[in-house]
């Protein structure tokens, strides 16, 4: 990869105090190693996008997201609308929180190895999800995580996105109920009772949710995993569950896999994608196989 030019856009605010402590170091050593790299910095919600969308329609080979998952999917949106026939290859510089695209892919976080990442690294395919008229990279979903993800917004940012989740989560928790839905997926249909559907391309999400244990990242499928009618003591001990991944086990919950489903419902639920909110309606989740390219370490 020496020689190609890096288009590199860094999210100030992702990861909060210890993102500003990371990334200091980050790039000096992404400046001592001389890579021909332009920094541009995202000043507001949405502009990383923008700055995505400018890079992939310039034509960087490479766009390099410093930031968590939140910046990484702004970036990855702005890469798919600026260029949609071939988007740049994204790389992934990790100052968030919570990491979870990073994680699941075996990325570096040290400096000395991101550095390595950028000269030396290797291209690999993965899938990408789309719900609507979004991409996304881990997981999306409609009903009760959404509808946390959704009132999250409600509480001051100082607070931290886990933090402002928990809180969420607590509020919404009581009062919340499935509600009828019908699911379209595999040339069938199947009415249930909705409490939440999650369509995974990794197996994580926030908060340490081993949501989707079976999810892989280049299979060419999503990993659906939705809940029935629950009392908030069994969302409880289905969310204590899935910690680990057990609540596969629970006999609300069930699984699929499949390229696309189509979830509508007597009202409309919130709907996300990796943890941002979209607004509410009818949801079409897509599996997108081999829609985005990742720099990876190199395999020796």
């Amino acid at each position: 990869m020496s020689g190609s030019e890096v288009f590199l856009i860094h999210n100030p605010t992702a990861g909060g105090r210890a993102g500003r402590q990371i990334w200091p170091v980050m790039q000096a050593a992404l400046r001592q190693a001389h890579l021909p790299v332009l920094e541009t910095v995202a000043e507001a919600p949405n502009h990383a996008w923008a700055l995505a969308e400018q890079a992939a329609r310039d034509g960087y080979p490479i766009v390099a997201a410093a930031g968590g998952d939140g910046t990484i999917h702004e970036v990855v949106n702005g890469l798919l609308r600026g260029r949609p026939d071939r988007p740049p290859a994204l790389a992934i510089i990790p100052v968030g929180t919570a990491n979870i695209f990073v994680h699941e892919l075996g990325l570096p976080r040290d400096p000395g190895s991101v550095v390595e990442l950028l000269r030396r690294g290797a291209r690999r395919r993965i899938d990408l999800g789309r719900v609507n008229d979004r991409f996304f990279t881990t997981v999306a979903g409609t009903g009760f995580d959404a509808e946390v993800v959704h009132r999250s917004l409600r509480w001051p940012r100082w607070l931290g996105g886990k933090p402002r989740h928990l809180l969420a989560g607590l509020q919404t928790l009581p009062g919340y109920r499935a509600v009828e839905a019908r699911l379209r997926m595999n040339g069938g249909e199947r009415r249930i009772s909705l409490y939440l559907l999650a369509a995974a391309i990794t197996g994580w999400y926030g908060g340490g949710i081993h949501i989707a244990p079976h999810a892989l990242v280049d299979d060419g499928y999503l990993s659906i995993v939705y809940a029935g009618s629950m009392t908030a003591r069994e969302a409880l001990t289905a969310l204590r569950w899935a910690l680990s991944g057990d609540h596969l086990r629970h006999p609300k919950i069930g699984t699929e896999l499949t390229r696309e489903i189509r979830v509508e419902t007597v009202e409309p639920l919130a709907i996300h994608a990796d943890g941002e909110a979209l607004g509410r309606g009818p949801a079409t989740f897509q599996c997108i196989p081999e829609g985005l390219e990742v720099i990876v370490p190199a395999r020796i």
